[in-house]
Parts: structure tokens; C-alpha cells; sequence
């Protein structure tokens, strides 16, 4: 019982760390300020998924039954990711060097637009890299099945909409 604490004492200090830093980098609606940020109005239920990745992790983690030490790497891998998407976020390049004159450059455009998706999937990649290599082979297998469970309950449900919707042929009896 007191590992369990223990493990989340430090999980839950990895979120309140993130959130201070990420409020006294920029501020926004998380912060108490009260102003919603440009991506997020309006998205309902789709920005909630992306706005607590991290969470996810932590929780999905927290099930996997680790010790205090794997806690304690998982915190630092979670810090590193916080702070290279943060990096990613202040860097964002504007594509400016599409517009050249009387020309458009659509290659640039569409380069420029995509580093920045491209730089945070990278970043959530090296993320669960670090965290399969702290895990053991039983732990990997609770991470992967508790983080992957909604996606797998999501696929599920819109494999049920997809078979409701089917015509009737080749269900049960016939009216003849």
C-alpha cells in the first residue's frame, strides 16, 4: 500500500511540476487566466484526447505496477518530453519563405506546416521509447493494454455503427 502512495505521490508531483512550468513559459486557460487558446475552441471531446496525452501515460503507467526508482525515471522521461514540446511550441515557424516575390512555393508551404506535427510525434515516440525501456516485459504488456484501451473500445464502436448500418442480406430468416 505504501509503494502504491508512494508511486503516486511522484506521478502526481510530475503533473503539478509540468503545469507550473508550462504556466510560467506562457500562460494560457490552464494557468487561471481564463482565455481558451486558438486550438482548442470549440474541439469537445476530440482536444480533450490530445490536451491530456501525458495524463494517459501517467495512468496507464501507474497500472503497470512499478517500484519507486521506475517511477522516478518515468517522472524524468515525462519532464524531458514537457519540455521538448514546450521548446517545439516556442519555436513554431510561420511559412513565410513560401511567399517569394510574385511566387508561391508550395514544397515550403507544405514543409514548413508539417514540422511542427511531424517534431511532437517524434517527441511522444522517443517518450514511449524511454518508458518501454524502463519497463519489464509484464509491465510493458499492462502499459500497452491500459494506455491502448480506448482506442480499442473506440474501434470497436465504430465497427458497430459500421455493421448496424450493413443491408440485411444474410441475417437471419427471409420474408417470404
Amino acid at each position: 500500500m505504501y509503494r502504491r502512495i508512494l508511486i503516486a505521490t511522484v506521478l502526481v508531483s510530475t503533473l503539478v511540476a509540468g503545469s507550473a512550468m508550462a504556466c510560467s513559459q506562457g500562460g494560457n486557460a490552464s494557468c487561471g487566466e481564463g482565455k481558451q487558446s486558438h486550438g482548442m475552441k470549440g474541439q469537445g471531446q476530440h482536444g480533450e484526447g490530445k490536451r491530456h496525452f501525458v495524463r494517459k501515460v501517467i495512468a496507464a503507467v501507474s497500472k503497470s505496477g512499478i517500484n519507486s526508482e521506475q517511477a522516478e525515471k518515468v517522472t524524468d522521461a515525462i519532464n524531458a518530453f514537457k519540455q521538448e514540446k514546450m521548446e517545439i511550441m516556442m519555436v513554431r515557424s510561420m511559412p513565410l519563405d513560401a511567399f517569394k516575390g510574385n511566387a508561391f512555393d508550395k514544397k515550403v508551404f507544405r514543409e514548413i506546416m508539417l514540422s511542427t506535427p511531424e517534431a511532437i510525434i517524434n517527441a511522444k515516440a522517443k517518450l514511449f521509447e524511454d518508458i518501454y525501456a524502463i519497463l519489464d516485459k509484464e509491465q510493458r504488456k499492462v502499459f500497452t493494454r491500459e494506455f491502448t484501451a480506448h482506442m480499442v473500445e473506440k474501434k470497436i464502436k465504430e465497427n458497430m455503427i459500421k455493421g448496424h448500418m450493413l443491408p440485411n442480406k444474410g441475417r437471419g430468416g427471409s420474408c417470404r
